[in-house]
């Protein structure tokens, strides 16, 4: 049976499931996203053009590299040959060529406040995508993320959850899986520009650095 039969999106008429392909190297770990806007699909559609040596998760203007910009946000400026320019540098291939990025919604949803101009200069809501959904994510997680999960043998890689609707939903999901590697699981808000948290003066600020430098840590210690 398809996996997506009895999901609400299974008839519409939009196209489903995005999925980004695996990096060039070894995975160490896993990145994972709410769910892909429908903008999401012109800039995939411009990724397959891009020669092979050029490819990588930075490249998307997308989560990705809204984190890493955020991290290198919050490591104090040094120089060139400092442990943090290091670090930093071991972060980036990380995230660009070793961390497999994956969402919980796989298939496009309706982006915020998004409008078209149509050939008589009128705006129009696209409606052919639905907004993000809780219960429609925790049935795709259910029918994909374990395919992914084992796949990929991610039991024992770094997990990156991007907002809090990705860190409940991998929080129960993993629960329920029986899979309890939290020393490597490592939260953090949206980095999209939206999400506050990252702000300057946020309340959250001290648990955002904590788990950057758990990531840092990590990447430091965990190599194959």
């Amino acid at each position: 049976m398809n996996r997506c039969e009895e999901c609400k999106l299974y008839n519409l008429n939009i196209t489903h499931r995005v999925c980004i392909p695996p990096p060039s190297n070894k995975i160490r770990g896993c990145l994972i996203s709410r769910d892909p806007t429908s903008e999401f699909l012109v800039k995939l559609d411009e990724y397959r053009l891009v020669p092979t040596d050029q490819k990588g998760n930075l490249w998307f203007d997308a989560p990705p590299r809204w984190l890493f910009n955020k991290i290198r946000k919050n490591i104090p400026e040094s120089d060139e040959n400092s442990p943090d320019k290091a670090r930093l540098q071991r972060l980036q291939d990380f995230l660009n060529y070793e961390c497999y990025w994956t969402h919980l919604h796989k298939c496009p949803t309706k982006p915020q406040k998004k409008q078209d101009i149509n050939q008589d200069g009128m705006c129009c809501i696209e409606e052919n995508y639905l907004p993000f959904q809780p219960d429609i994510a925790e049935y795709c997680v259910n029918s994909w993320f374990k395919l992914e999960f084992d796949k990929f043998d991610l039991k024992d890689k770094i997990i990156i959850t991007l907002g809090n609707d990705v860190k409940k939903n991998f929080k129960q999901w993993s629960n329920d899986q029986g899979f309890e590697n939290n020393k490597k699981v490592i939260n953090f808000p949206h980095p999209s520009g939206r999400c506050r948290s990252w702000n300057k003066n946020s309340e959250n600020k001290e648990s955002i650095t904590k788990e950057i430098i758990r990531l840092l840590d990590l990447l430091d210690t965990d190599v194959e």
